[in-house]
């Protein structure tokens, strides 16, 4: 399981911590527990402990279990972009999607770009 997963799930950082920790991540080539480590959310300690257990494999899933992990959205803003992360299934190629400023447009449906993440990412830009 990717680590932004682990710390959701385990409850160590907020939806809204890991965004600004990914997007450091994604900006400075940092590894995420690197950045983590650095805003003060999670001690070097614990950080090793995740990883370790990331390494072994985590907590079994049942069959079924974390079909919906959700997906993440890929916002342009005049300072670069934002990722988000929201559950359940991406909006439709075309929809019309209501983020922090203002309302967005699906440009494009793909992979995620933070790396080992299995979500879907919804590419969005301003209406035209």
């Amino acid at each position: 399981m990717p680590l932004g997963q682990l710390v959701l799930q385990r409850g160590l950082l907020d939806e809204a911590q890991l965004e600004v920790a990914l997007a450091e991540h994604l900006s400075s080539g940092k590894h995420l527990g690197e950045v983590i480590v650095d805003h003060g959310w999670m001690t070097r300690e614990q950080l090793a402990e995740l990883l370790g257990q990331q390494e072994e494999g985590g907590e079994d899933e049942e069959p079924g279990e974390g079909a919906d992990r959700g997906h993440v959205l890929f916002v342009w803003t005049p300072a670069g972009y934002e990722l988000l992360s929201r559950a359940g299934e991406p909006p439709r190629l075309g929809e019309e999607v209501g983020v922090g400023g203002g309302p967005r447009v699906v440009t494009k449906i793909g992979p995620s770009p933070l790396p080992g993440d299995p979500r879907p990412c919804a590419f969005l830009d301003a209406p035209r």
